[in-house]
């Protein structure tokens, strides 16, 4: 994604990306669910998903939050770096407000400028998300390898 991520590319590419991201994402979260299912009874099955889920939920908060601080301090920057001369005057405005940003025409040189400080900021943004997947194989190497075929499945009505 960091290398289609630019205002040149072909959206084609970025919606490839996103549904290989979705796959990925999506195996990983199940594959974490069971983990947790699987190491513990039937009785706290809900409590290990709450859990599951309240880390999750502070991973994300955590990951919102560092994309947040790298596109505050970067996408001003990028601004003052891509823009013409004649708009460094309007930076502040133009960083403000995305009505303001849309309102120069396509193809014009603060517009190009305006997607090329988008591109670069966002490259950032994803190099940081990239990195810390360094974090998830040690993490998921930590699982133990429950045997799902020899657990006994509960009999009856679950709720």
């Amino acid at each position: 994604m960091i290398q289609f991520r630019q205002p040149d590319v072909n959206v084609g590419y970025i919606v490839m990306c996103q549904i290989f991201i979705a796959f990925a994402g999506g195996t990983l979260v199940i594959t974490e669910q069971i983990a947790v299912m699987a190491a513990t009874t039937h009785q706290y099955v809900a409590v290990v998903l709450a859990v599951q889920y309240m880390f999750s939920s502070i991973g994300g908060a955590i990951g919102q939050t560092v994309s947040t601080a790298i596109w505050t301090g970067t996408f001003r920057e990028n601004l003052l770096r891509f823009l013409p001369a004649t708009e460094l005057a309007n930076v502040d405005l133009i960083y403000q407000d995305l009505v303001q940003q849309l309102s120069y025409p396509v193809g014009s040189a603060e517009r190009l400028g305006i997607q090329a400080a988008y591109g670069e900021s966002q490259k950032w943004q994803l190099t940081a998300a990239v990195a810390s997947l360094a974090l998830l194989f040690p993490c998921v190497l930590m699982w133990r390898n429950y045997q799902l075929k020899d657990h006994k499945q509960v009999k009856g009505t679950v709720i």
